[in-house]
């Protein structure tokens, strides 16, 4: 009780709650019930673990004055099945490194059952014509590249983790300094729960330069100093982002190099596509006996475990109803294959349902063959 009070104070400060003479509504509840069968295949097909999650998010937003917003926003999550009666410690993989302080709780836990709270936002905000300053749980969302983002320090993003749009959030105190209408100056300082307690701290330059939006980052990741740059903007009409990150072994030459680039399309008929690559300066190089795809501990410092990697996607909305994805991604020096299709029809207002397929391949001694595939099956219902 004492936690959750605790929380509400931050959040929910009591000479704020005071306020009675607000023009507009200060208080706002959002969310979405998600339900998702998943199945998971082993590569032939010859053997099944299957999983179901309902999954409830709520947001609370908090604007009593003009400048002032606080926000707490939760996941609620029941898993049951053979999911979780096979994997050792089901609760402690769903606890992302970026955040230091534990805000969850497993209310349940049998063999084959978890009911699980985290809270994934916890932040107050002062914001002016000139300052933003934000404390608290939060996302810092330095990433510009749709799959893979080097400049993303605080709270790396992976890929396959699909069922959370809003990605993970660090535990940090960021302000940013607005220098003109397209440029600010930001600085972020967090500390980080794996592999021990330690701090990130960065500051980023942002401006437009020629239709170009740019950014510089330098700062602290864990004990390595780091600088980067990043870039959007377009080649034609091509869309082309960029990220790039060095990071410095402190006396050593083992310095580290991510680069992440893509470009993207949208054809007068609707169709979408992109492609892009990124170079790991440290990832793996050549054929291993054995792969774990399906939960890639991804991190600033290794955006992907191999060397080289390729990907392309594209989308269509065939009717206003039904959108068609598929993408891929390709790893040429370890012959790492991952194919991700998916198809989102909309079955009334807020309601949709999403079909998405996950399938792994790789070079093993016995030749490229399949590692597993997975399938889910979600229902998503947004108020």
């Amino acid at each position: 009780m004492k936690t959750l009070a605790g929380i509400a104070l931050f959040c929910f400060p009591l000479h704020l709650l005071a306020q009675d003479s607000v023009a507009v509504k200060p208080f706002q509840v959002t969310g979405y019930v998600k339900d998702m069968q998943s199945l998971t295949f082993n590569n032939d097909f010859s053997q099944l673990i299957t999983g179901n999650l309902i999954h409830n998010r709520l947001n609370f937003r908090f604007k009593p004055v003009m400048g002032f917003t606080a926000a707490m926003e939760m996941r609620n999550r029941f898993f049951w099945g053979e999911e979780v009666k096979v994997t050792p410690d089901f609760p402690a993989g769903l606890k992302y490194s970026s955040e230091w302080a534990d805000l969850s709780v497993v209310w349940m836990e049998t063999e084959s059952m978890v009911l699980y709270t985290n809270i994934d936002r916890l932040w107050r905000e002062y914001a002016s014509e000139v300052w933003n300053v934000r404390v608290g749980r939060q996302r810092i969302n330095w990433g510009i590249t749709a799959t893979w983002n080097p400049n993303d320090l605080f709270n790396t993003y992976n890929f396959l983790d699909f069922d959370y749009e809003e990605r993970p959030s660090a535990d940090a105190i960021k302000g940013q300094y607005m220098l003109g209408s397209m440029s600010h100056l930001e600085l972020a300082v967090s500390r980080s729960g794996s592999p021990i307690d330690k701090t990130i701290a960065a500051v980023r330059y942002f401006t437009n330069y020629r239709n170009y939006d740019l950014q510089f980052l330098a700062g602290w990741y864990l004990d390595q100093p780091t600088v980067g740059l990043g870039w959007s903007g377009s080649l034609g009409n091509t869309g082309f982002k960029g990220e790039g990150q060095y990071f410095i072994q402190q006396g050593t030459f083992q310095s580290q190099f991510n680069l992440a680039l893509e470009a993207d399309y949208i054809f007068s008929n609707g169709w979408y596509i992109s492609g892009g690559g990124l170079f790991n300066s440290r990832g793996l190089d050549e054929p291993v006996d054995t792969w774990d795809v399906t939960s890639l501990q991804l991190s600033p410092l290794n955006p992907m475990p191999t060397k080289w990697n390729l990907t392309g996607a594209f989308s269509k909305a065939a009717t206003p109803l039904l959108t068609l994805s598929a993408g891929a991604v390709y790893a040429p020096q370890t012959n790492l294959l991952i194919v991700l299709p998916s198809v989102r029809y909309n079955l009334a207002t807020n309601l949709d349902i999403d079909l998405v397929w996950q399938s792994f391949f790789a070079e093993k001694n016995s030749g490229f063959d399949a590692l597993s595939h997975r399938a889910f099956v979600r229902f998503k219902w947004s108020f």
